[in-house]
Formats: structure tokens, sequence, C-alpha cells
């Protein structure tokens, strides 16, 4: 038996370290008192010829009990007790013997926490003898021995709680009788069924605090990682996973930089490049030039992608290329009367008349009327309209000095108006030509000397 209880004890320690390993929290060492009925009688042995007997009879205890948790589901506990067990035999031997015996009993007992609400106890037990009271005064204190061990087995309902029902068998390891003083060699044997009540003073269960974040695993949402009690447990979330948590992150669903407090890299002119690869952050451009807007190379307000000549100025008329010179007489065309011609400045690019003289568009003295060599100076003219039929000219009508602005002015203007009649005879349409009188302004020659004058009086031709 001695064997089988050491056995039980072996087992039931290993299992408890072994469920530490898996338990969370801890039990304090705990306190109370308690009270039992015991219902038992001698178990006898021996020399016992008259084959004697007793009946189950009861008795009771009463004391304290402490509790030192080995693991959450192994603990250890000692109880002090006072217990009386009541004895009387089944058959009558020289009168019947009918008492009790007063112990001060020691259980040290080992229990096995199967669940928050069920247990098994095992251990042995130390009975003192304090008194022995016989009814017919057959047995006496000095009749049994002082002290008598006992193992102990049994189950504790609801051990945590503040108040737990229990039941356990005692049963006696040695033999108390003393025959020299009993007279008798019959051997005795305590054996007892025990159930009570017991009452926790103190102690408690603290929660396991895995983490050690000072907030136990019952309340822990995440209790293998340091977290905070506003987080109920968890580490300060970090909603976008970038590694800055929510509380220093200011863009907390973005996943960004520490250096930008959590945001993404800005990108101050909204181009879709940021500014850490945006070569110019606050203007709008293309990532394909690094951020910046297209260049204009040439500075002409017309981007290189778009400009057929984007190390030239140019217009966007000509795609960004400057205005051309088709004929190559240096007016562009854009200015170019007679722009695949070469020409002249005073000519708008057309070429000059050739062999045209002004001044020898000749009138009748102090008249309108052309002269025959007028007419043939015109004619030149007309060969030139007629081989440039895009060309439009200005008829301009001079006088020399003599006389007074009231008769030149008019005069130069019908004299201009009867060279574009005669142009117009020759089949030059009338919306290529204008006229314009400018009096004695503008002389070409000295007008105090008669050649000078003869230059004066003269119809110009200028191409519009």
């Amino acid at each position: 038996m001695k064997k089988v209880i050491a056995l039980q004890l072996l087992l039931f320690i290993s299992y408890g370290l072994f469920a530490q390993s898996i338990t969370k929290g801890r039990y304090t060492t705990s306190a109370g008192l308690l009270g039992a009925a015991n219902y038992g009688n001698f178990r006898t042995g021996g020399n016992n010829p008259q084959d004697l007997k007793f009946n189950m009879k009861f008795g009771w205890s009463a004391g304290a009990w402490v509790n030192f948790p080995l693991t959450n589901f192994v603990s250890l506990e000692p109880q002090l007790l006072y217990s009386q067990y009541s004895y009387e035999p089944k058959q009558n031997v020289n009168q019947n013997m009918n008492g009790y015996i007063g112990y001060i009993s020691v259980p040290l007992l080992f229990k096995l926490h199967v669940s928050e609400k069920f247990a098994i106890t095992v251990g042995p037990q130390l009975d003192i003898k304090q008194n022995v009271s016989d009814k017919n005064n057959l047995l006496f204190e000095d009749d049994f021995d002082e002290t008598s061990v006992a193992a102990t087995a049994g189950v504790e309902f609801n051990p945590h709680g503040r108040l737990a029902i229990f039941a356990r068998y005692l049963y006696g390891l040695n033999d108390f009788n003393k025959p020299e003083n009993s007279g008798t060699s019959i051997t005795l044997y305590n054996q007892q069924i025990q159930a009570g009540l017991k009452l926790k003073l103190f102690g408690r269960f603290i929660p396991a605090d895995s983490d050690g974040d000072g907030i136990p695993d019952p309340k822990d949402k995440c209790p293998q990682q340091v977290g905070l009690e506003r987080y109920q447990g968890c580490p300060i979330p970090d909603t976008d996973n970038d590694g800055v948590n929510d509380e220093q992150d200011k863009c907390p669903t973005v996943a960004g930089l520490p250096k930008y407090e959590g945001c993404p890299v800005p990108d101050t002119d909204k181009d879709g490049v940021n500014d850490e690869q945006d070569k110019c952050p606050t203007v709008a451009g293309l990532a394909k030039y690094n951020g910046c807007p297209i260049p204009d190379t040439d500075g002409d307000g017309i981007n290189d992608e778009e400009d057929k000549c984007p190390t030239q100025a140019g217009v966007a008329k000509y795609q960004g290329c400057p205005v051309p010179d088709t004929d190559g007489d240096g007016i562009n065309d854009d200015d170019d009367r007679c722009p695949t011609v070469a020409g002249v400045p005073e000519m708008k690019g057309c070429p000059k008349i050739a062999t045209f003289q002004a001044h020898e568009v000749t009138f009748a003295t102090g008249k309108s009327v052309l002269t025959a060599s007028g007419k043939k100076e015109l004619d030149v003219v007309v060969d030139f309209l007629q081989k440039n039929a895009d060309v439009k000219i200005k008829l301009e009508g001079y006088t020399d000095n003599t006389g007074t602005d009231k008769v030149n002015n008019p005069l130069s203007l019908n004299r201009a108006a009867a060279a574009e009649k005669y142009l117009m005879s020759k089949g030059i349409a009338d919306d290529r030509i204008m006229s314009e009188g400018f009096g004695s302004a503008n002389p070409v020659g000295d007008n105090k000397t008669a050649k000078g004058r003869a230059l004066n009086r003269r119809v110009e031709v200028k191409v519009q």
C-alpha cells in the first residue's frame, strides 16, 4: 500500500509539472477553516479468536488548512484538525466497548486540480492521541499508541472557491493497540470516510500576464505581445503596416515613411512624381522629365515635344520653327508678298519692277492726263502685276513744290487715279490697286532745280 501511495504522489507531481507548462495564471497561498463528519470503525486483525468486528460509527473533525500551490495543477495542503473517532463492537465481548478517541489530526495532502471545479487529494495523515472516553470504562488512553498513521485519498469540489465540498477515505497503516495494556493481541487499524465543508478565508487567483505588460491574459487580446490597456493589451496598431504606429502616423491608413511621420513621400506639385524623385517639386511635370515640365529649349513658348525646331526660337504657326523665308531674300514668308521670288524690302519681298522709273510717269502740264511716255512706263507695271498675280499695289501720286498745297494735293491724287485707271484698262483688277495723293510731300529731288522738280513729279508703286 505504501508503494502504491508513493507512486500516486509521483504521478500527481509529474502531471502537475507538465500541466504548469501549459497553464496560465497562478494561485496564491490560501487558507481557511473546515469541518467534517467522520463515518468509520476499527479494522481488526491479528490474534482475534472471537472474530471481533466493529460497527460503523459517526464522529467529527474541525480545524484549519493552508494550501501552497506547487503549480497551477498541483498543490500541497497541510491541515490541522481535532478529530473524534467513535467505536462500538458488533458483538458483546466481556461487556460492550463503546466510546470515542480524540486526536489531533495532521493530514498532509497533495492535491491534483483536474479542473477549476474538481480536484483529487492524496497523502498521509498523522493522528496524535489526545483522549479516550469509554462508556463502560473498558478502554483507556494507555491502551492505545500515542500516534498512528493513515493514508488518505479523496475528492474536492470547487477547490478554488470560497466554499468547497470534500470527501476522503482514511486507511490506517499501523496497529495502535497496545496489547500489554489492553490485555489483547488483536490489531486495530483506523479507517474512516470523511465528508465536509471548507471555508476559504484568504487567497486568490492571479491571472497570467504572459507578455508582462500589466494586463492579465483574460483581458489581453494580444497576450504574447507587450501592449497598452487602451488597446486591450495589444501594441499601438499600425493600420497601414508601414512601421510607424498609428499614434505617430499622420497618415495611418496609407503606408509611408518615418521621415514623413508615416505619410508617403509628398508630391507637392501633384504631378504623380514624389518630391524625392522630382527635380521640379513645385511645378507639375512628367515622370519622363523627372517631374519637370516638358522643356522649351529655345524659349519660344512651344515645348520641345511639339517643337519641330527645338533649338531655334519659332512660332506656333510653324510648329516652333522660325517663320520660313522660302525665296531666301531675307524677308520671311509672313511679310513677303512674293514668298517664292527673291525680292527687296521696299517691295515687301517682291522684286523691283524692272526698268520702272516713277518720275517717267508724266502728265500734261498742270493736268492729270497721262502722256504717251507715261503710259509706256506704266506698261512696265502691268507686266509686273501680270507676272505676280497675287500682288496688290498702291499708287502714290506726288508733285513738285510749284504752286500751293491747295492745288498740288488734289492734283497728285488725280494723277495717281489716272495711273490706276490705266492699269485697270490693261486688265488689272481694281481690287489689286489703290491710289493716294501726297502733294509735294516726300520729295526725292531738289525742288530748286528743274531736274529736281522733274524727279519730284512722279507716281510711285508700292506693294501692299
